[in-house]
């Protein structure tokens, strides 16, 4: 059975009290109930803690003397951790955990991150770089306290607040007739070689783009990340869609790509701040939450 903090506190004023009748009125609680507290510190420790003196009080046993000097330490030690806990909680400081989509990383977070950490160094940002399904159970357990990522498979009890919209364009590497076209068709990739951005739910984002036209794609390759797609379509490999993109149009193969607006209306992806709502939002956390919602907005670079 663990020791109760409350009985520890109630015998610790009656060492120093005297008497029971006066740890009760310091206390200001009923005698009976720091009498009670130090019976069940007895019966609970199989030791005797005071001696009743009649007309003088109560004065402590070897066994209480010995007992006194440990409960002082422990109740010291709670005291000081509440003390810690209290500044983890309410000050501005101390380290926040926030997921970040695995394409949004590099794109978005990382200049984020940077301009927080500028106007708010007393607070460290753990950056997870991962994918959606990793962000959502990662927001389930606790592990994340905050995400910045895609509305993609959102579940009850997550709070998502909006910060951008991004609706999808078609890639392509520039020797692609289609990329003299100010904008282009989705029937028109039917055909086509399609590469894939194949992350869990991210896959199904795409697929449902071509379902809802009545399509199926021709997907040769697949990749598990932006710059992946990006290289594979510059290489000529095959067409993708995509709704983020980097700065430069150039890829990590030196080879530039294409991005056109799509002519139908598909379902496009919202930037989001994701939080789980049964977890308190600390300070520190609520303002990096502030600070991404009016700084993501001008990070974002839609696709032209």
């Amino acid at each position: 059975m663990d020791v109760n903090l409350r009985a520890l506190r109630y015998f610790v004023m009656s060492a120093e009290a005297g008497t029971i009748s006066e740890a009760a009125r310091r206390l200001n609680i009923s005698q009976p109930s720091v009498s009670a507290a130090i019976q069940q510190l007895e019966d609970l420790y199989q030791v005797q803690l005071f001696i009743r003196v009649p007309t003088k009080g109560i004065e402590l046993t070897t066994e209480g003397l010995g007992f006194l000097e440990r409960a002082r330490l422990l109740l010291s030690q709670s005291d000081q951790f509440r003390h810690d806990v209290d500044v983890i909680s309410h000050t501005l400081g101390g380290e926040i955990t926030v997921g970040s989509f695995l394409n949004i990383t590099p794109t978005i977070t990382a200049e984020l991150v940077g301009a927080f950490q500028k106007n708010h160094p007393n607070i460290q940002v753990n950056i997870l770089d991962l994918d959606q399904h990793d962000i959502l159970s990662g927001l389930t357990t606790g592990k994340v306290e905050l995400a910045v990522t895609f509305n993609l498979a959102l579940q009850s009890g997550l709070s998502a607040s909006t910060l951008a919209t991004l609706p999808p364009h078609v890639l392509l590497p520039p020797e692609d007739p289609l990329s003299d076209e100010p904008s282009v068709s989705i029937h028109d990739l039917a055909t086509r070689p399609f590469v894939l951005m194949d992350l869990p739910h991210t896959r199904d984002y795409f697929h449902s783009l071509f379902l809802e036209q009545r399509i199926v794609p021709r997907i040769d390759f697949k990749c598990h990340s932006l710059e992946a797609v990006r290289s594979f379509v510059a290489s000529g490999l095959g067409v993708s869609i995509l709704n983020t993109r980097p700065a430069f149009e150039d890829t990590y193969s030196g080879h530039p790509v294409v991005m056109r607006p799509i002519r139908e209306n598909l379902r496009p992806l919202q930037v989001v701040l994701l939080r789980n709502n049964r977890l308190r939002m600390r300070p520190a956390l609520s303002l990096f939450a502030d600070f991404a919602s009016r700084m993501i907005p001008a990070l974002v670079k839609t696709p032209r």
